[in-house]
C-alpha cells in the first residue's frame, strides 16, 4: 500500500464527514434524514477503510480468535459502564447532579433517539447501524487504516493511541469521552496483536451490542 493513497483516502473522508456534519447542523433534519446521515459516514468510513488499508488485515483470525474477541468485547464493555459511572459521579460533584445529567443525556441523544423512535424503520435502520454499521466502518477506517498509517511513521503505541483520541474526538461526547478513549485504545491493541481487523470489529460489535440490550432493557 502506497503510503499516498492511504492518507488520500484518510484525509478525503475526513473532509466530507466534516463537510457533510456542518451543513446538517444548519438544516433541521427529520429522525430519518439523521439517519440516513450516519449510515453515509459509516459508508464512507467503511470504503476508505478497504480501499486504502492492506488486504492481509481481512484474514480471519480462527475461531479462538473470535471467541477472544467477544471475550474482549465483553470486557471493554465492563470497563466502559464502570468508567461511565466513575465519570459521571466526578461531573455530579463539580457541577451538581442536574447539569451533569443533561449533559450525559446530550451525549446519549444521537443514535438512542433514532434507537427508541417509534418509526419502525427508523428504528430497526438504528439498530442496524449500531450493530453492524458502526464496527464495520468504524473499526475499517481508525484501526484498519488510520493505526497502519501512523505505525508507518510512528511507534505502534503512538499510533494506536493518536488514532484512539481521533475516534473519541469525532464522537463529539463530553461525559462519554473517556471511555470512548479507552475502548478505541484496547481496540486499537487487539488489532495489533492479532494483525486482522475482523477481531476489534468483533470486538466492537460486542460492545455495542451490549450497550443496546441494556439501553433496550431500561426502557
Amino acid at each position: 500500500m502506497g503510503i499516498g493513497r492511504g492518507w488520500l483516502w484518510f484525509f478525503g473522508v475526513l473532509f466530507s464527514v466534516f463537510a457533510t456534519g456542518i451543513a446538517a447542523s444548519f438544516s433541521a433534519l427529520s429522525e430519518g434524514q439523521r439517519l440516513a446521515l450516519l449510515v453515509w459516514q459509516q459508508l464512507l468510513f467503511a470504503v476508505a477503510g478497504i480501499c486504502g488499508s492492506r488486504r492481509e488485515y481481512l484474514a480471519s483470525p480462527g475461531r479462538k480468535g473470535y471467541l477472544r474477541a467477544l471475550a474482549a468485547g465483553v470486557g471493554i464493555f465492563v470497563l466502559n459502564t464502570i468508567l461511565g459511572a466513575l465519570v459521571l459521579a466526578a461531573a455530579a460533584a463539580l457541577a451538581g447532579s442536574g447539569p451533569a445529567q443533561e449533559l450525559l443525556l446530550r451525549d446519549r441523544a444521537g443514535v438512542e433517539m433514532l434507537v427508541t423512535s417509534k418509526k419502525p424503520f427508523v428504528a430497526g435502520g438504528a439498530v442496524l447501524l449500531v450493530l453492524v454499521g458502526a464496527p464495520l466502518g468504524e473499526e475499517l477506517f481508525f484501526r484498519g487504516l488510520l493505526v497502519s498509517l501512523l505505525r508507518e511513521r510512528l511507534t505502534a503505541k503512538w499510533a494506536v493511541t493518536l488514532a484512539a483520541l481521533l475516534f473519541a474526538l469525532l464522537h463529539f461526547y463530553t461525559l462519554q469521552f473517556l471511555p470512548v478513549l479507552v475502548s478505541g485504545i484496547l481496540l486499537g491493541l487487539l488489532f495489533i496483536r492479532s494483525g486482522s481487523i475482523l477481531v476489534p470489529i468483533t470486538a466492537h460489535f460486542t460492545v455495542n451490542a451490549l450497550a443496546l440490550l441494556a439501553l433496550l432493557s431500561a426502557l
